[in-house]
């Protein structure tokens, strides 16, 4: 007669190694989007491309820039309920291009050393903070629940800052600013880091348990590919805002 405890735990490790196996693809979609982002930015700064847009377009092209990857964030609810993952794919791809004309802007005002000292800081603390959310058995919806609201007020006070950089009586109060900004940027986005993290694994256990379809596995790994992805980036630019060298 078959072990009844075995065949369980046969099941669970079953389950495990497919949760994983999904996790695993999350951060493969995260990591090619980041590459996707550094080869914008770096082609952009290495043609001159992005100073002679930048000359060109000034404040305007800056607004549009952020204008689209806006637009570009909203239209995936929408494409995750209707389209296929090809096409969730192609616009995560899209997104993270036009993330790197940002990063392209940014060593425009920043050393290119600094820069690469800031990308490894940020990937040390994104992956320790991300093997935290993965193992810990803490419940981090708290935390989770905190960081978005606190997500809400820091894009908030990143438009006013924004705005205040258009006009020089504000010039004096910009310092303090920026350094508010990455600091309160570090804490949020590492605290959803972690929190996101977690819910990758929870989500692929529930998926493998219930032996999910292509398309469902495929969904789960663009939208955690791109959550991951988002707090990644934020997260540098968090850390480049206090540690950049200026040109």
């Amino acid at each position: 007669m078959q072990d009844v405890s075995n065949l369980k735990t046969g099941v669970r490790d079953d389950i495990d190694i497919l949760a994983a196996k999904y996790i695993n693809g999350v951060y493969v979609q995260m990591m090619l989007g980041v590459m996707v982002t550094a080869l914008v930015g770096y082609a952009l700064l290495a043609t001159g491309a992005m100073y002679t847009v930048v000359t060109a377009g000034g404040q305007a092209f800056g607004w549009g820039v952020f204008a689209a990857q806006f637009g570009t964030l909203l239209m995936f609810r929408p494409m995750m309920q209707r389209a296929s993952g090809t096409a969730v794919r192609g616009l995560f791809a899209f997104y993270a291009a036009l993330t790197g004309v940002t990063v392209g802007y940014a060593g425009l005002i920043f050393t290119a050393a600094s820069i690469l000292n800031v990308f490894f800081m940020a990937a040390l603390a994104f992956g320790g903070l991300a093997a935290f959310g993965h193992v810990t058995k803490r419940n981090l919806g708290v935390i989770g629940t905190f960081c978005i609201q606190a997500l809400m007020m820091l894009f908030g006070f990143s438009l006013l800052f924004a705005v205040a950089g258009m006009f020089p009586a504000a010039a004096p109060y910009l310092p303090a600013m920026n350094i508010t900004l990455g600091l309160v940027g570090i804490l949020v986005f590492s605290g959803l880091t972690a929190y996101e993290s977690q819910k990758l694994r929870t989500t692929a256990l529930s998926l493998a348990s219930r032996d999910a379809d292509g398309r469902a596995i495929a969904l789960y790994t663009s939208h955690g590919a791109l959550m991951m992805y988002l707090n990644f980036i934020n997260l540098f630019f968090s850390l480049l805002r206090l540690f950049g060298r200026r040109r």
